[in-house]
């Protein structure tokens, strides 16, 4: 399969170099199929602002989220609105450990604009949700994919 890749644009030099040390960290725990689930190892490469927009849950709102889930008719699961929420930092990263594909890079393409690349081996490779909410989680605005 072709790349598939996400360019955004770059608004702040700081983030974008802790996305880019996060992404070559994972890129190489994922080469060694050595991704650890251990939030700690992960969060430091992320500001606080940016640790905010994923979804803490507490174990009370888990539970009232698996109570949601089972009461939702199952065609409705994937689209109802009172299952949406943001990503759960821990989903992100076992997402990237789980996910089909190769990371390839996260670079500066020019002035103001980035772009991160992965390799899917087949397809479903399961999703590119990680990786966007990667980006606009950092603030980030996407401007074209290929996905």
């Amino acid at each position: 399969m072709e790349n598939c890749y996400f360019e955004f644009e770059i608004n702040n030099n700081d983030r974008f170099s802790k996305l880019q040390e996060f992404f070559y960290e994972l890129k190489e725990e994922k080469a060694k199929d050595d991704i650890t689930s251990d939030d700690s190892k992960w969060i430091s490469y992320f500001e606080e602002a940016v640790l905010m927009k994923f979804w803490w849950p507490t174990s009370h709102e888990l539970k009232e989220y698996e109570t949601l889930w089972k009461e939702t008719p199952i065609n409705e699961r994937f689209t109802s609105s009172k299952l949406q929420h943001p990503w759960d930092f821990e989903s992100m990263i076992d997402s990237f450990s789980n996910g089909e594909y190769n990371f390839i890079s996260c670079e500066q393409i020019s002035n103001g604009k980035g772009r991160i690349e992965f390799n899917p081996w087949s397809w479903p490779y399961g999703g590119s949700g990680a990786f966007k909410a990667l980006i606009e989680y950092q603030g980030f605005k996407i401007l074209s994919e290929s996905v």
